[in-house]
């Protein structure tokens, strides 16, 4: 299997004024493509810093983070917000759904910026929409829809580009059990149908065992890893 995403001694240091505070210390990660990976560990251990270096958010203090054979730490502002178009889908805990438009208009929101015309949005948002289990929901707004609808719709929305990459940070934390395995449910049966990689941050172990492989993060280095599938074992 080809590696999507590495990271070579990847380090993050916040300034607090004149303090400094470490997030990642030194990460060396490799995901492979198709992978179902989950991150987990106690809060402040640096999940959510790392997961947003891999979706480049937010730029390293040292190291590399390579996606697709890019060294992303390289490029510009205008090459980033390129590659995070075309290559990752985002899935956030609090959805992120703009309010004023319907689940439909959201979901097309990020092919509008791919500039693919607005029948081929349309079409592919609503076939998206269907897919995810709201088919009969396109045209409501998020404040009527349901925590569990809203969510699909953010999977949906962060499908619209066909990246090669998932990535979802606590996707289920806003949720009840029972939603959250529904969700969790919907995006191991993306991730296996159409073979995109996925990378969640989660502090729930009903959601990691859903995994190809849990990394465990502790003060901002991998502790240790555990393998749940041999799909991706080297």
């Amino acid at each position: 299997m080809a590696e999507i995403v590495e990271t070579k001694n990847l380090t993050k240091v916040y300034k607090l004024g004149k303090v400094e505070v470490p997030a990642l210390r030194g990460i060396n990660l490799r995901v492979q493509q198709g992978e179902f990976l989950s991150v987990m560990g106690p809060s402040g251990c640096g999940k959510t810093t790392l997961l947003n270096m891999i979706g480049a958010l937010d730029r390293p203090t040292d190291g590399q983070v390579i996606i697709d054979g890019t060294d992303v730490t390289k490029l510009s502002e205008n090459k980033l917000a390129l590659l995070r178009c075309e290559k990752i889908g985002f899935v956030f805990q609090f959805y992120n759904l703009i309010p004023t438009l319907t689940a439909l208009e959201n979901v097309e929101l990020p092919m509008t910026f791919a500039n693919i015309p607005k029948k081929e949005r349309e079409k592919r948002a609503a076939e998206l929409l269907e897919l995810v289990g709201l088919k009969g929901r396109l045209n409501h707004k998020p404040d009527e829809l349901s925590g569990g609808e809203q969510q699909r719709v953010t999977i949906a929305r962060a499908l619209a580009n066909k990246p090669a990459i998932i990535l979802a940070d606590e996707p289920t934390g806003d949720l009840d059990t029972k939603t959250g395995t529904e969700i969790i449910k919907l995006i191991k049966e993306l991730n296996q149908k159409y073979g995109q990689t996925v990378i969640i941050v989660t502090h729930a172990e009903y959601i990691a065992k859903n995994s190809d492989r849990i990394v465990y993060l502790k003060d901002g280095l991998v502790d240790r890893e555990v393998y749940l599938t041999q799909r991706f074992k080297s």
